[in-house]
């Protein structure tokens, strides 16, 4: 990217027009954004270690080694995440083309808010089924209780009661 582009970028309706695909080129500037933030981070962890002492300082440059590294290499693996999505996806961003440009930003977010309305499905009302009348509950007639008869042989015979036995009596000494 040379700074006639960036001038583009920052002066022209590049940013404003979404008929044209950027991100792809804006990988590479957050790329060195993201460089540059892990040097200035280094630098500065350099000096605020040492200022606690000598020990402190080496292990201020051990872990800009291992911070460092780590964040340089998680930055280069998600822009390259970045760039293989949008490789990946260049046939489909090529042959898009907006259907027409509206004449204001306006007309553009009210012909949007128009088409989620159209894609959006009409509420469907349940169906409530038919009331049901409740059906009288069936007259009951009374009915006589015939009492329960045994068998002789079956019948349970009373049991005989016991004496109720008086404590006896103990023998005067």
């Amino acid at each position: 990217m040379r700074f006639d582009d960036l001038r583009k970028l920052a002066t022209g309706s590049v940013l404003f027009n979404l008929g044209r695909i950027i991100s792809p080129r804006l990988v590479t500037i957050l790329y060195l954004l993201g460089l540059a933030a892990i040097g200035l981070w280094a630098v500065n962890h350099f000096f605020s270690s040492f200022r606690f002492g000598f020990g402190n300082g080496l292990w201020g440059l051990l872990e800009i080694g291992v911070f460092g590294l780590l964040a340089f290499v998680a930055l280069r693996i998600v822009c390259e995440a970045v760039i293989v999505f949008f490789r990946a996806n260049s046939v489909e961003a090529e042959t898009y083309e907006p259907t027409h440009m509206g004449a204001s930003l306006i007309d553009d977010v009210r012909e949007a808010i128009e088409d989620l309305a159209d894609q959006e499905p009409d509420p469907v009302e349940p169906v409530a089924p038919a009331p049901v009348a409740p059906t009288p509950p069936a007259p009951t007639t009374p009915t006589a209780e015939e009492p329960a008869v045994m068998p002789d042989a079956d019948a349970p015979k009373p049991a005989a009661k016991r004496r109720a036995s008086s404590p006896k009596a103990a023998p005067k000494a």
